[in-house]
């Protein structure tokens, strides 16, 4: 839960994210899933599994949502960074995490090639 919205900070409150995530994560908790315009919560990885809503592409690039939650997730945080193709800076950050070996997460599911 967001500070501004009442949240706290204290530890089981706080999330470890990049400064990319946080700042569009910003104090939003919910989102759009663009398949039937409903709104639902984002994901929280304190009480969800990443592999029930989300799976990688073969080529560890780009996280497919796999239920409401998760492309309500994806569209407002804009993971893929569709919405600015000339940036491009995460799906090019992770290929070169993808090519050291460090992406994507070794317990987190990835679609066949």
């Amino acid at each position: 839960m967001p500070k501004s919205l009442g949240g706290s900070d204290d530890t089981e409150n706080l999330a470890l994210a990049c400064r990319r995530c946080n700042e569009r994560h910003y104090n939003f908790t919910k989102g759009i899933d663009q398949e039937t315009q409903q709104e639902f919560f984002l994901f929280n990885p304190r009480q969800q599994q990443c592999s029930e809503h989300f799976i990688w592409t073969a080529d560890g690039l780009n996280i497919v949502s796999k239920t409401p939650v998760g492309r309500a997730t994806c569209n407002r945080l804009d993971l893929n960074d569709q919405r600015y193709d000339e940036e491009d800076s995460i799906r090019r950050s992770r290929s070169f995490w993808v090519e050291g070996g460090w992406h994507p997460p070794a317990e987190d599911p990835r679609q066949l090639e």
